[in-house]
């Protein structure tokens, strides 16, 4: 599945150069096993890698793969900032926390879902779950049991009505911002806590709870234009989280809430599930928690192989020709496995990096 070499050809491939490069720069690295195995018996896990005093007063956290195949992706950030030195840009008050692998299955099988089919960025709301009435109209033509060119044609005809009757902007809603009632659908957000939800809230509270200041970013891939890094919130302009982001990163951080972002204003998301926790014991923090979502390819071609994979694993079989076709047009999706990709990437993550370590440094 890989072409160019560019990046990692599987999830084990980036986990054995995420651990290398976090031990040779000296991190301290323990691991939250998955009960599950990969496509290939392999181990899955969330690796968790610590640089700087235990404990420190100060966090700078990054996550990789929460969105399972986008894990190619922040896997390589991760990787390449600890290869470039950040130990050594650390304030001697911050420890570096890097989480690997949200969703170690998903990262492994090339989906952006779960072992349940979940979206983990939707999984973190609770009862009672939101309604989205408009992916009700549109789940029994992106869901079909057959995956043909009609089927396909029909998948299209029926978004181009929907946008034709409520809007553009509706469309995106009800399909991207989450559903709670399809189990076999898109953008699924589960009815109970995943094994992932679970073990992230966990390190939440060892890791990020007891600090007094936090910086922390998680990696997506898939939506804007191609190499475009765009730094989002889920707070709007006013909330005390998105005008430290845009202190310590610029003005040009969009919010998803107040709809200036390629993002949806998604529900049950796991940096929302954070900035709530942060905010319940009343203990005076300095927060950032942004995400960094890179463009890949048109958002069309996004959303076709997102239906293709979804139909794939429930109704086909990954080991056909076509299963694998699938896959290839999953992994082209959501990574650019090509050098000017990776070099823009790593560049804007590096500067946003630096830019949020010399915020913490102000605190």
């Amino acid at each position: 599945m890989n072409a160019t070499g560019v990046f990692p050809a599987s999830y084990a491939e980036a986990r054995a150069r995420f651990l290398a490069a976090a031990d040779a720069a000296g991190a301290v690295l323990e691991s939250e096993a998955h009960p599950l195995k990969g496509p290939n018996g392999e181990a899955l896990a969330i690796d968790i890698a610590r640089i700087g005093p235990a404990g420190a007063p100060k966090l700078f956290a990054m996550t990789s793969g929460t969105h399972g195949i986008e894990g190619y992706t922040g896997s390589a950030v991760q990787t390449r900032l600890f290869e470039d030195g950040i130990a050594e840009a650390l304030p001697e008050d911050t420890e570096l926390v890097f989480i690997h692998a949200v969703n170690p299955w998903g990262f492994a099988h090339g989906r952006r879902v779960n072992e349940d089919n979940v979206d983990l960025n939707r999984n973190f709301a609770t009862a009672p779950f939101p309604e989205n009435p408009g992916y009700e109209k549109l789940h029994a033509a992106l869901v079909p049991p057959e995956w043909t060119e009609a089927s396909r044609a029909a998948a299209r005809a029926a978004q181009g009505a929907f946008v034709a009757e409520h809007g553009f902007a509706a469309f995106v809603a009800a399909l991207s911002t989450g559903q709670y009632t399809r189990r076999d659908g898109l953008f699924y957000g589960g009815q109970e806590p995943t094994w992932s939800n679970r073990t992230m809230r966990g390190i939440f509270e060892r890791e990020f709870v007891p600090r007094d200041a936090i910086a922390f970013i998680d990696i997506h891939t898939g939506l804007g234009e191609r190499g475009a890094g765009e730094v989002l919130c889920t707070e709007a302009p006013g909330h005390p989280v998105f005008e430290l982001g845009v202190k310590w990163l610029g003005s040009d951080l969009r919010s998803t809430s107040a709809g200036t972002s390629v993002s949806a204003d998604v529900r049950g998301t796991m940096k929302g599930a954070l900035i709530d926790r942060l905010s319940a014991d009343g203990k005076p923090r300095q927060t950032m928690a942004i995400s960094i979502e890179y463009g890949t390819v048109a958002a069309d071609r996004v959303g076709a192989a997102l239906q293709a994979d979804n139909w794939l694993y429930q109704h086909g079989d990954p080991k056909t020709p076509l299963g694998r076709e699938i896959a290839r047009e999953m992994r082209a999706a959501f990574l650019i496995d090509e050098a000017d990709w990776a070099a823009t990437i790593h560049e804007q993550a590096a500067r946003h990096v630096g830019n949020a370590l010399k915020g913490l440094a102000t605190v």
